[in-house]
């Protein structure tokens, strides 16, 4: 319950700063470097370690990927059904196909799962970056400019550093570390939860003048209801996954759209009112249809 009312309270405290005159505007930002450049790290060398290497690893990273492709048959769906432009397409694409795993999956899962299930929630944020930084970007890049660089995507991918703290992780992980280390790495990631959560808060808007009710309903029925439904049958039917396994990775996919979704479509010159939108409203119903799934996932393993 306490995380929980940490996650609400957090939301509603970003909100607040958004309105305080001295507060800057871009305040997000330090927020985001310190938890790319420090927390998010620091997560990775905290549980890393902590990892049983086996086939069920490969799920929780891949299963992003599977989100993406149900977005894009998505997109083409509802482009079959109402005439949209090139950058709503992009927007419900971006929204729909990328996960929010860790600014708000991990405190998620924390407070339904425990602490201890963050190393499997770790795998799924790494799939959802690659997805980010691969697909994600790429498709961007095409919509606004009708060309994808190589090289622009592997600069992404090897220069980021919760990717880089990963792969030393793995590095060090049969490595006796002294015993300050653990508790070091505890103390770094602490402020992830809080600090993830209010730069999240920062970055929504709901003063913006709005008409898209119908590509938002469409795109959060896909994201929160129809992709986790279809990874869940997906991984029951052909993946024999341990319990803990099975029920983070259909857990991660049910996250609200990944913020960097609505800072991308900014960027590329996409629909962002549409994408902070469904960002926004996205993670408070997010909060709701987790618990859903939840249940749903606990429901299955008992019967």
């Amino acid at each position: 319950m306490a995380n929980f009312i940490l996650i609400l309270i957090c939301l509603l405290a970003g909100q607040l700063l958004r309105k305080v005159s001295h507060f800057p505007k871009d305040g997000h930002k330090a927020l985001n470097t310190f938890i790319i450049y420090i927390s998010l790290p620091a997560v990775a060398f905290r549980y890393v370690p902590l990892i049983e290497w086996s086939a069920s690893i490969v799920w929780p990273f891949l299963s992003q990927f599977l989100v993406f492709g149900i977005a894009l048959i998505a997109v083409w769906i509802f482009s079959k059904i109402k005439t949209i432009d090139t950058t709503t397409r992009g927007a419900l694409l971006l929204t729909m196909g990328l996960s929010n795993t860790s600014f708000v999956g991990f405190p998620l899962v924390e407070t339904w799962y425990g602490s201890d299930a963050i190393k499997i929630a770790l795998l799924s944020d790494q799939g959802a970056f690659f997805v980010l930084s691969i697909l994600g970007i790429g498709y961007a890049t095409w919509y606004a400019e009708g060309y994808v660089s190589a090289r622009y995507l592997i600069r992404r991918i090897v220069t980021f550093p919760p990717f880089i703290a990963f792969l030393i992780a793995i590095s060090i992980s049969r490595m006796p570390l002294p015993e300050w280390w653990n508790s070091l790495m505890e103390k770094l990631s602490a402020p992830l939860v809080p600090l993830a959560l209010v730069s999240v808060s920062l970055q929504i808007s709901f003063g913006e003048p709005f008409d898209r009710w119908g590509e938002l309903a469409y795109a959060l029925m896909v994201k929160l209801l129809l992709a986790p439904a279809v990874i869940l049958i997906f991984l029951n039917l052909l993946a024999n996954l341990p319990s803990m396994y099975f029920k983070i990775t259909v857990f991660e996919v049910a996250m609200a759209p990944m913020v960097t979704s609505y800072v991308v479509a900014s960027q590329f010159r996409l629909n962002s009112g549409l994408a902070g939108y469904i960002v926004g409203i996205g993670i408070l119903l997010s909060l709701i249809t987790s618990a859903g799934w939840f249940w749903v996932m606990e429901t299955m393993m008992t019967n």
